[in-house]
């Protein structure tokens, strides 16, 4: 993780150089005070002068400082995108099926909570130390130049008071662990919750997933809560050993000042040095704490660092031709939905698609579109191996239409596009019009441009799935999936687009259906039935 922070190098070096400087600053204000302090037995011109000196050096110091804290507030922010870029990169560039062993839920708490977690105990936490330590030596300087058997006074009321604050720290460790873990179950609870809102209120089961969501709520505040007052005893402990250091510090320099060891002043930089000499050594504790909370979520965030990126191999462009299947074997599990399956998809022709449910007919289309690629034997169009294919030039040739199509939370025109450029907008229009959405965004004062909300909930399922034919109309692909791609539609107008897509003669068509009407199955050149892992065409 350390490599984040440095990878803008100049930045780093100026942060660090900021850090010195500050904490250089910070402690020498000790030495200001005692001058100031000094000037007591002096002349007024004495006084007046070190006063305006004091004035300055507290201008550069406050400049030093807001320098310092920007910048390490510029670098936290670069740090923290660069990790998310990475982790969001090496999530996303995975296979679908290696992507859907872990909930989304869990993905969006590694962005989100966990990148907090690593930002507070990790990366300030490095800062931190670095500034602790500079501040460390330079007190330990002033105070070995002033009165070495100072540094060692402080030293030992150091050493106690980490073997006082080290008491608590284990728990505060087994806390934060725990809330850390509560909240990742809170995420992936209130995701559910939210993703699930139609069944819940279909089924009315609203009250118990209100409870479910309560007690959850409970447990991670209650976490939260542990964690808090374990920081909470850690503080006042620590707050009460050191005020009683400053007691003893401050006597300590009372008395070597009456044995006239060192002006009266000192007395009083005393008092602000040991903070710096102190207090590095009582957080030792702390820190050790945070790396140790910081581990589960560092090691959580290697492995996804350490999970190979798919890369798209610049095979071949894909050829026009037949798509054949050569002793295919798929499933999950122990589950085989296809074995030892052979067939071939004849170009330019259009197949209908039978079988029961779990039948695998999804998996079949997943397969054909390159989706899915951990199977055994064969898949090649025109001899050349699909995975053998670039991932961007197989998605040109062959495009999939789902039951449930998904819509982002953008406008119709980059739902349609998917984001893509290079589309005119004739093409565009086109493909609005052969789906049946013209007068659809003719109605719609922004027209294209209209914003789709969350989970599409300002169209119906039947503008939606219109929506989703045609983003695939669009690719002009020379392979049409079409999985269930009607169900949400008004019948007229299913038969209508049906009738539209399957006009094409220079597209191979596969559409999966469990409508099985003389009239609908007569509309294709083959039927074919996917059972106990083979395909048969239907007698």
């Amino acid at each position: 993780m350390i490599q984040y922070m440095t990878k803008k190098k100049t930045l780093m070096v100026f942060v660090i150089l900021l850090m010195i400087a500050s904490s250089v600053g910070g402690t020498l204000f000790a030495l200001v005070m005692s001058a100031l302090v000094d000037c007591v037995s002096g002349k007024q011109e004495q006084l007046l002068s070190t006063f305006l000196y004091s004035v300055l050096f507290v201008i550069v110091y406050c400049l030093m400082q807001s320098g310092y804290s920007y910048t390490k507030a510029y670098m936290i922010a670069e740090t923290r995108k660069s990790l998310k870029n990475d982790l969001f990169e090496h999530i996303y560039f995975q296979d679908m099926e290696k992507f859907e062993t872990q909930n989304s839920a869990g993905y969006i708490n590694e962005l989100s909570n966990n990148m907090t977690i690593i930002e507070d105990t990790y990366f300030r936490n490095i800062l931190s130390m670095g500034q602790m330590f500079v501040g460390f030596l330079t007190s330990s300087l002033i105070t070995i130049i002033v009165q070495p058997v100072m540094l060692l006074v402080m030293l030992a009321l150091g050493f106690i008071m980490l073997a006082t604050t080290r008491l608590t720290t284990k728990p505060l460790e087994r806390s934060m662990k725990e809330y850390s873990g509560k909240l990742g179950e809170y995420t992936d609870e209130i995701k559910d919750d939210f993703s699930g809102f139609g069944i819940i209120h279909l089924f009315h089961t609203v009250d118990a997933v209100v409870r479910k969501h309560g007690v959850k709520n409970t447990e991670v505040e209650s976490a939260k809560r542990k964690s808090e007052n374990d920081r909470i005893i850690c503080a006042c402990l620590g707050e009460f050993v050191g005020l009683l250091s400053t007691v003893l510090v401050m006597a300590s320099a009372a008395y070597f000042s009456q044995k006239g060891m060192f002006s009266a002043g000192m007395i009083i930089a005393f008092g602000s040095l040991i903070g710096q000499v102190v207090g590095p050594i009582t957080s030792i504790p702390t820190v050790v704490a945070n790396f140790h909370a910081a581990k589960p979520v560092k090691e959580q965030f290697e492995k996804i660092l350490a999970k190979e990126k798919i890369q798209d191999v610049s095979g071949e462009a894909i050829p026009e031709g037949d798509i054949t299947l050569e002793s295919v074997t798929y499933g999950y599990g122990e589950k085989k939905v296809l074995r030892e399956c052979s067939y071939c998809f004849e170009k330019g022709k259009h197949y209908v698609l039978l079988g029961s449910s779990g039948a695998g007919k999804s998996s079949l289309l997943n397969l054909l579109a390159g989706i899915y690629q951990n199977y055994t034997g064969k898949i090649v169009v025109k001899d050349v191996d699909i995975k053998n294919i670039s991932r961007r030039n197989m998605s040109d040739a062959v495009t999939m239409v789902k039951q449930d199509t998904f819509l982002f939370n953008d406008t119709i025109r980059n739902n349609i596009t998917l984001f893509r450029e290079g589309y005119s907008e004739q093409e565009i229009s086109d493909v609005v019009e052969r789906t049946g959405l013209k007068k659809l965004v003719a109605s719609l004062p922004e027209g294209l441009e209209t914003v789709i909300q969350e989970n599409g909930n300002n169209f119906s399922g039947g503008e939606k799935q219109r929506i989703g034919l045609a983003r695939a109309l669009l690719r002009n692909s020379q392979v049409l999936l079409l999985d269930e791609f009607t169900a949400n539609l008004d019948p007229v107008i299913a038969q209508e687009l049906e009738d539209n897509i399957l006009k094409r003669k220079d597209k191979t068509i596969i559409t999966v259906t469990h409508q099985q009407t003389k009239e609908k199955l007569e509309k294709y050149d083959e039927v074919l039935v996917l059972g106990e892992g083979k395909l048969r065409k239907m007698a």
